[in-house]
């Protein structure tokens, strides 16, 4: 109720308010927010990045605030023109920034490890997972894990070009067993030479190569 009443308040004074629901633990906000800002305020409309909550309360609801606002917004401008802006807002965005380096969650496809077929969203890659596995040797004094609930993982950076080629950037070690911390310099050195960094697929957005970061994670025996 509270929301529906600033939501008429603001209405009154002719405000109206576009909502972009951004999630609640992991927020994802548009690529284009500062793009699609501008937009909007062409058409005096505001905009507001809106949360969700992780907990569900019986008998309560939430964004009420917003669904009004996007029925006004419909009624006065059509069901069709939010979804214009949004697609002028990211055109713009792409044009602006097509030669820079794209973080790979904000891009449609993410760059793929060479050899990969699977288009999967998350940072891992059975291929190079794989072709490590068959490549390492694991140095005298390694201390290999026990059981599936300790941690032994290497996060590996890269920079992938629009032509597929990549560079290994940062190496991120995570090892439950302090004492095989000592062996990073070791490991750096076998990944840089297994590691393949031609042939990798770009990531794409709008159906454009593009130049991107990445993260690929290798666990270790």
């Amino acid at each position: 109720m509270n929301d529906i009443a600033k939501a008429k308040k603001d209405l009154e004074k002719g405000k109206l308010t576009y909502c972009n629901y951004s999630g609640n633990i992991i927020n994802r906000y548009l690529r284009y927010e500062k793009e699609l800002i501008e937009i909007l305020k062409e058409n005096n409309i505001d905009f507001r990045n809106e949360g969700s909550s992780c907990i569900v309360y019986e008998n309560q609801t939430e964004h009420c605030y917003c669904e009004l606002m996007e029925e006004k917004i419909n009624h006065k401008y059509g069901e069709k023109f939010i979804d214009s802006l949004l697609n002028i807002a990211d055109q713009k965005y792409v044009s602006k920034h097509i030669n820079d380096t794209m973080y790979y969650a904000q891009c449609d496809t993410r760059p793929n490890y060479p050899n990969d077929k699977e288009d999967s969203a998350d940072e891992y890659s059975e291929v190079m997972q794989k072709e490590i596995d068959n490549a390492i040797i694991y140095p005298k004094g390694y201390v290999k894990k026990l059981n599936s609930d300790v941690s032994a993982f290497v996060n590996v950076s890269f920079y992938v070009d629009k032509h597929g080629s990549a560079k290994i950037t940062y190496f991120g070690f995570v090892f439950d067993n302090k004492s095989n911390h000592k062996f990073e310099k070791y490991f750096e050195r076998e990944l840089n030479k297994i590691i393949k960094t031609t042939g990798w697929k770009p990531a794409k957005i709008r159906n454009q190569n593009v130049n991107s970061d990445m993260v690929m994670r290798y666990w270790f025996e």
